[in-house]
C-alpha cells in the first residue's frame, strides 16, 4: 500500500511542485512590485518564503558567499534570486498538500538507512500517517549522484515540529 501512494500520490504531487517552481520566475517578477512587510501579495503564497520572507536571511543579506547580487540586498534583483533561485516554492512548506509536521503523524517509519545525507550515502524509504493519509518519500545517495522524489521525513526525529516539504531531485552529478 505504501509503495502505491508512493507512485499514485506523492511521485505526482512531487512532480506538480515542480511545476510550481517553473512558473516562480513569472509569479515572482509580477508579484515582488507588490510586497509589503518583507511578503509577497497572499495570492504568490507558494512563492514566498515563510521563515525569512522576500529578502533572505542575515547571511543571504550580508556575504557575498551566499548571495552573487548582495549589493541589491533588500531590492527587487536580490529578492528576485532569493525567491526564485535559493528558495523556490518555499511557501509550499506551509500548504498542506505539499507539507507535514512529522510530531503531528501516528507513525514515522522507514526502510533502509534510518539516517541518509550529503556524507551518508545509503538509500531509505520513509513514510508517515496522519489519519487517513499516508506521506511517503524515497531517497538515494550515493556519494556519486542524489535522488529524492517525496516527502523529506526524518525517521531519526519522529516528533519534529517544523513542517518538512517534498522534493523532486534527480541529480546524478551531485559529489560528496
Amino acid at each position: 500500500m505504501i509503495y502505491t501512494w508512493f507512485l499514485l500520490v506523492d511521485l505526482p504531487l512531487a512532480l506538480l511542485r515542480v511545476i510550481v517552481v517553473l512558473l516562480g520566475p513569472f509569479v515572482v517578477t509580477l508579484a515582488l512590485p507588490f510586497s509589503r512587510n518583507n511578503k509577497l501579495p497572499r495570492i504568490a503564497a507558494w512563492w514566498d518564503n515563510p521563515d525569512y520572507g522576500i529578502k533572505g536571511n542575515h547571511a543571504y543579506l550580508t556575504q557575498k558567499a551566499y548571495n552573487p547580487l548582495v549589493k541589491y540586498a533588500g531590492r527587487f534583483p536580490s529578492n528576485w534570486y532569493w525567491l526564485v533561485v535559493r528558495n523556490p516554492a518555499n511557501g509550499l512548506t506551509e500548504s498542506r498538500m505539499f507539507s507535514v509536521s512529522q510530531a503531528d503523524c501516528d507513525y514515522v517509519r522507514h526502510k533502509g538507512n534510518e539516517r541518509v545525507d550529503n556524507y551518508l550515502p545509503g538509500w531509505q524509504f520513509v513514510y508517515a500517517k496522519q489519519g487517513w493519509r499516508m506521506y511517503t518519500g524515497f531517497y538515494w545517495f550515493k556519494g556519486r549522484g542524489e535522488y529524492r522524489f517525496g516527502f523529506k521525513l526524518l525517521p531519526h526525529e519522529p516528533g519534529r515540529h517544523r513542517r518538512v516539504g517534498m522534493t523532486f531531485i534527480p541529480n546524478p552529478f551531485k559529489r560528496t
